[in-house]
């Protein structure tokens, strides 16, 4: 093996003399009439397990008569790591998410219990503009003479 699950390989065309293939090996099935079993508890805890005890068990995969099986369990641990890493993003991203919620809802409620909505109730005017403007499909809109009409295309 050339490095952790890949080997060095040459095609049927190809010899020594030629640059080989680096390619990826996989554990190889064996084809039974007997169901697949799910891994059992037992295994699934020496792949994800201790640094000591997962390479006790990656060398005994490396006594076995495929290669694959070892490549396989390397890339099952690393897999595993890499899923928590991305578990741990998840949740931190999701902490944030739920802080910002928070404070706009508690900034929100500032806003109300201030009565904003009464004291700037001369506002509601530009956010209908801002609804009609959203649904048209024609351009954007322009001030024209105290009121908005539509902005010919191409032209400022």
């Amino acid at each position: 093996m050339a490095d952790e699950g890949m080997v060095l390989a040459y095609t049927k065309e190809q010899g020594p003399e030629s640059d080989p293939y680096l390619v990826p090996i996989h554990a190889a099935p064996i084809f039974s009439l007997e169901p697949i079993d799910p891994i059992p508890q037992w295994l699934h805890q020496l792949l994800i397990g201790q640094s000591a005890i997962f390479h006790m068990l990656v060398n005994a995969a490396k006594k076995l008569d495929d290669w694959g099986i070892a490549a396989d369990i390397t890339r099952y641990c690393e897999y595993n790591d890499e899923m928590a890493n991305i578990n741990t993003c998840i949740e931190q991203l999701q902490a944030e998410a739920d802080s910002v919620r928070l404070a706009k809802l508690l900034c929100k409620g500032r806003l109300e219990a201030a009565r904003v909505p009464k004291q700037l109730v001369h506002m509601e005017c530009l956010a209908l503009v801002f609804m009609c403007r959203e649904r048209s499909n024609d351009g954007p809109q322009v001030a024209f003479r105290g009121g908005w009409k539509h902005q010919a295309q191409g032209h400022a």
